[in-house]
């Protein structure tokens, strides 16, 4: 697909060290540098970021697309799939996720491209329904997507399982934000679940 001197095609194997470059900044949006993180991508994490994009470019049921400019210079990817739009009801839609626009390719048309590609292959399935992950901390996503006519369907929230624990445990003495005497709080004994032997949950791509 070309539009305003772009190419969207799909992702080859000789496209990985570009596609490994979008990765690690769309690394960098989920996890931003803080005092315990120094930016950068650890050798171990880009060994595994390549093998799930090698996975996804076998993968008949995942389309990875690249967005090239006139100089054949990668300005951008997304991972397309089909799925149902929501756990709990069976209805397809063509998932748009990985979708990576650096800085310095912005205002080009680059997203657009991208999102027009996303359509193409909804019509070409008979999918009626395009959803789309975005990063809520990215301002510029999030409202380019709203002008687009994309409404929200879900916020997920994400927290170590070790702080929930803690924090299960802290509300039977009250809010911990709380101002002023409280009475002393008393720890909460959670109900012991079997789950069942161990698995090795698989890592998501």
């Amino acid at each position: 697909m070309a539009r305003n001197g772009l190419c969207v095609r799909p992702a080859t194997v000789e496209d990985l060290p570009a596609l490994l470059a979008f990765g690690e900044e769309l690394r960098e949006l989920i996890l931003p540098a803080d005092g315990g993180r120094t930016r950068g991508v650890p050798p171990a994490a880009r060994v595994l970021l390549e093998q799930r994009y090698r996975e996804a470019l076998a993968d008949p049921d995942r389309h990875l697309v690249i967005v090239q400019g006139q100089e054949d210079e990668p300005l951008g990817m997304a991972l397309l799939t089909v799925a149902p739009a929501n756990a709990l009801l069976d209805l397809p839609a063509v998932h748009m996720s990985h979708a990576v626009v650096p800085d310095r390719h912005k205002r080009r048309g680059v997203g657009k491209a991208l999102v027009g590609t996303a359509v193409a292959f909804a019509e070409q399935r008979g999918v009626e329904q395009l959803v789309v992950s975005v990063h809520p901390g990215s301002r510029d996503a999030n409202r380019f997507f709203a002008r687009l006519g994309f409404a929200p369907l879900a916020v997920r929230r994400v927290a170590p399982v070790p702080a929930i624990r803690r924090r299960l445990a802290q509300i039977e003495g009250g809010p911990i934000d709380a101002t002023g005497p409280q009475r002393p709080r008393r720890r909460v004994r959670l109900p012991q679940v079997n789950l069942g032997p161990a698995e090795t949950e698989s890592q998501p791509s």
